[in-house]
């Protein structure tokens, strides 16, 4: 009998410890795939993170599902990057109870003005504007945006304005495992000696990464490319890189066919090294454009589709696409 009651003693302990680990696992939500694998490194040993968009969701075009929305309403810290990205997010955060951090604050102000233009609620509340958007669409105004896309892409890749892939320089990466840790230590304090030695490891791999790539990428610094989508300024900034241009600002929304040309002729000029297309899109607007000309053909993905998460895997995702852009350049 004392052992029968030691075991039934045990299994309400054990049950207990059990749903404190389940709930603990949807308590700490990622949007999107590039900043789980961020709080993976962070949360090592602490907690398993969960990650709201699926592998091969873009956020360009994606909705939550009433899944997701649980997901949401059972968090207690939620991270994104904020509504320049993540559009679909902002109503449903207004219905969470949960701590929300947005990554994206240094550049906030940066955005102002061009937030007002193109907040997506703003133009879901005042369905009236939608034959404007109809006109906006027009062919006339896709060649305007062209040339705009070419003045824009100077400011873009010298202050990174309107570039919401922030984690793609390692110096915002270690910003942002920053913010993740002082969000993580103020829900869960008990935790704070094992979260902050995982951030200070974090930190130190990126450190070491970052000379790992700058000796890669130097001997390619000059070499000209085009990427499929405006989603690289800050690692081209980072990394000094000649990129060239993109074919889209936004991979939901077609390219207009005089920016098309306009690449295709730096390409017969031989300006360019390497396109570069991406697994989310299609990539039958690359091949269309580099047909006939002797051009170097990569993938890069912005959004780490393919990176299984663990401690490691921001590091090695990064890695992988640095060294992906340097093979290519250097062909």
């Amino acid at each position: 009998m004392p052992k029968l009651n030691t075991l039934v003693r045990s299994l309400p302990l054990a049950a207990a410890l059990f749903f404190s680990t389940q709930v603990s696992a949807q308590q700490v939500v990622s949007t999107l795939k590039p900043l789980h694998l961020i709080a993976k490194a962070v949360t090592d040993g602490v907690l398993e993170p969960v990650q709201l968009l699926p592998d091969n969701a873009s956020p360009h075009t994606f909705s939550l599902r009433p899944s997701d929305m649980q997901v949401l309403t059972d968090a207690e810290l939620v991270f994104w990057v904020g509504p320049e990205m993540e559009q679909f997010m902002v109503r449903p955060l207004e219905r969470t109870s949960a701590k929300v951090v947005a990554l994206y604050t240094d550049h906030n102000s940066d955005h102002d003005d061009h937030d007002d233009h193109d907040d997506h609620d703003d133009h879901d509340d005042h369905d009236d504007h939608d034959d404007h958007d109809d006109h906006d669409d027009h062919d006339d105004h896709d060649d305007h945006d062209d040339h705009d896309d070419h003045d824009e892409h100077g400011d873009e890749h010298d202050g990174h304005n309107h570039d919401t892939h922030i984690w793609l320089d390692p110096h915002n990466a270690a910003e942002i495992a920053v913010q993740m840790t002082d969000a993580l230590v103020s829900v869960m304090p008990e935790h704070e000696a094992a979260l902050h030695a995982n951030l200070n490891e974090f930190k130190l791999s990126l450190e070491q990464l970052d000379v790992e790539l700058k000796t890669l990428l130097e001997p390619v610094q000059d070499k000209g490319f085009f990427v499929f989508h405006d989603a690289y300024g800050h690692f081209v900034g980072h990394y000094g890189l000649n990129q060239l241009g993109y074919f889209t600002v936004d991979p939901a929304r077609q390219p207009g066919a005089r920016h098309l040309a306009e690449i295709r002729q730096q390409l017969q000029d031989n300006n360019a090294s390497c396109v570069f297309s991406e697994p989310q899109f299609t990539s039958a607007i690359v091949e269309s454009i580099t047909r006939g000309i002797s051009v170097g053909q990569g993938v890069l993905d912005p959004m780490a589709r393919d990176i299984a998460p663990s401690k490691t895997a921001y590091v090695d995702y990064l890695r992988g696409l640095a060294t992906e852009m340097a093979g290519c350049l250097s062909n």
